[in-house]
């Protein structure tokens, strides 16, 4: 019994030892991963303000009403003061 559980023991140890050296690996690469990706990030953004651009573009020209901004009347404009 004593030598069955021995092993399990050295098992469990020698998982949480892998475990451990994964996850050293990781946190020694994730820097460099972030690193690279930057560029990668910064060039989505520039697509999706330009394809942001172009969505506006094509919704004005289709729902010219629904871009438009209307100014309020002076009647519309509470001026009374707020206590």
């Amino acid at each position: 019994m004593t030598s069955e559980l021995g092993a399990g023991i050295a098992a469990l140890g020698l998982v949480w030892m892998l475990f451990v050296g994964l996850l050293a690996i990781l946190w020694i690469l994730v820097p460099f991963a972030i690193f690279g990706i930057k560029p990668l990030l910064r060039e989505l953004v520039r697509e999706q303000k330009a394809t942001q651009a172009l969505l506006t573009t094509i919704s004005q020209q289709v729902y010219p009403i629904a871009v438009e901004v209307t100014k309020p009347r002076a009647s519309q404009i509470d001026t009374a003061p707020h206590v």
